[in-house]
């Protein structure tokens, strides 16, 4: 067996130029992409740390402090959604007491004569249940708070951002919910 030698033309000087300059620019490129990929993924995890942390807060804030919920939107049940920015509305919740001032929309099956046409009531809360949810990042309460002439039966979702929904059904009326967000509430004249 014999081996010949092959002899290849060395390159022009031109060509070498052009293959440096193209090796320069891949090699550019894949640097390039392996930093924005990981400013990429230091952004998502700031992201997340910041959901987690928000979401913590709020946990802390629903379990220890009085909260206020006040609504941006009603959701009257067989009826267009209302938006409330000319209403004012709240539910204050402190320890065991609870404080309802929200407009109703809908149909009413027995009104009292003299009665104003929302939610309102202050009493004491009643069979209160708080669940709190880390995969979804939310925390849900539900209970129940008596008027005179009736019983509300309340679910309030508060998400790690304060967004929250309220819904309440009523022995005399339809249900209906409410979307709108929660802050801790520091009653008028205290200051911490």
């Amino acid at each position: 067996m014999r081996f010949e030698l092959i002899l290849i033309e060395p390159l022009k000087l031109i060509d070498m130029v052009k293959l440096i300059k193209f090796s320069f620019v891949i090699m550019l490129f894949a640097c390039g992409t392996v930093i924005a990929g990981q400013k990429s993924d230091s952004k998502k995890a700031d992201r997340k740390l910041k959901k987690v942390e928000a979401f913590e807060e709020m946990v802390e804030l629903v379990k220890n402090k009085p909260i206020e919920f006040v609504a941006e939107r009603a959701y009257p049940s067989g009826y267009r959604n209302v938006d409330l920015f000319s209403n004012p509305n709240h539910l204050r919740i402190d320890n065991d007491n609870a404080d309802i001032a929200m407009p109703y929309f809908g149909r009413a099956y027995q009104v009292t004569p003299g009665e104003r046409g929302g939610f309102y009531t202050e009493s004491e809360i009643e069979d209160m249940k708080l669940e709190v949810n880390e995969k979804k990042r939310k925390v849900k309460m539900d209970f129940v708070l008596r008027n005179k002439n009736d019983l509300y039966t309340c679910s309030l979702e508060v998400f790690g951002s304060g967004s929250a929904t309220l819904s309440i059904i009523s022995n005399n009326r339809n249900s209906i919910s409410y979307n709108g967000s929660v802050s801790e509430w520091i009653e008028d004249g205290k200051e911490e």
